[in-house]
This record gives C-alpha cells, sequence and structure tokens, in this order.
C-alpha cells in the first residue's frame, strides 16, 4: 500500500498538470465516510393509508416510501433509515434497532413490496380502509398530527 499510494498520487498529479495545460477541465472528488441523505423535499402533505399488515401508515403517491407511526415519520432511503418529527424534516438517520415493530421486524425489501401493494390497490380503487392526511406543522391545530377520513378520499 505504501508503494501504490505515492504511485497513484503522482499519475493523478502528472494528469492534472497535463489536463490544465492543454486547456482541459478536471474535477476530482473524492468522498470519504457514510453518504449523507439527500433532503427530501415533500411540496404537499402526502396521503396515508392505514397499514394493517404493517401496522402503520404508509404514503401513497410520493416518490419515497414514507411511513407515520405514533406521530414520526420514517424514510428508507440509500440503504439508511431516516427520521423525522413531521413529513417536512428535519430528517436524519437512524438505526435499524431503534425502528418501531411494524418495521423493525421485516426486511426491507418486504417493508416497500407491502407499501407498493396498498398503493397499488388505493390506486385501482380495491382500497376501503382509513386515509391519514397531515397537518402542516406550524398550523394551528395540526402540530403534524392531520385527520383521518373512513373510505377512500
Amino acid at each position: 500500500m505504501r508503494k501504490v499510494f505515492p504511485g497513484l498520487l503522482g499519475m493523478i498529479l502528472f494528469g492534472a498538470v497535463s489536463a490544465a495545460a492543454s486547456g482541459i477541465n478536471l474535477d476530482l472528488n473524492v468522498h470519504l465516510g457514510n453518504r449523507a441523505a439527500k433532503p427530501l423535499i415533500v411540496s404537499a402533505a402526502p396521503l396515508f393509508l392505514e397499514s394493517a399488515t404493517l401496522g402503520l401508515q404508509v404514503s401513497v403517491g410520493t416518490p419515497d416510501a414514507i411511513f407515520h407511526v405514533n406521530g414520526r415519520y420514517f424514510l428508507f432511503r440509500h440503504r439508511l433509515w431516516l427520521v423525522a418529527p413531521s413529513y417536512e424534516g428535519p430528517w436524519r438517520t437512524i438505526r435499524h434497532d431503534r425502528l418501531p415493530p411494524g418495521l423493525a421486524r421485516r426486511n426491507n425489501r418486504d417493508i416497500l413490496a407491502l407499501r407498493q401493494a396498498e398503493s397499488e390497490r388505493y390506486k385501482h380503487g380495491h382500497y376501503h380502509g382509513r386515509t391519514f392526511r397531515p397537518g402542516k406543522a406550524g398550523q394551528k391545530h395540526g402540530r403534524g398530527r392531520g385527520h383521518w377520513h373512513h373510505g377512500r378520499k
């Protein structure tokens, strides 16, 4: 390793000098450590379906699978679980062993498949359970709790 690193560094520097001399732009990015999750931007309050299978609420019509449990929001993205007090964030990573039971006891692939199945039932009009749409965090009575509706809305 000691012999490889200086040689590799020399090749990179030689390539950078050669590229600069010939007028070519060169950009080198090195990322070490954990990859930070990109911020999640949700423009409107997502609609959640009550999933009896998972024992929690699952989002519909959002690009990412968002889960709502006991006033907290969970998201699986880039092989990491994130948690937030509101669907608007701020999102932070959470260890798998700190997830609520509905998420912790199943593997990630099964959770996402169950969420997709709930979404498909809803899209095709076969979902007749309860739905939930959270209020904005700053609203007078919402505080992120939202309102439950019976049947399809």
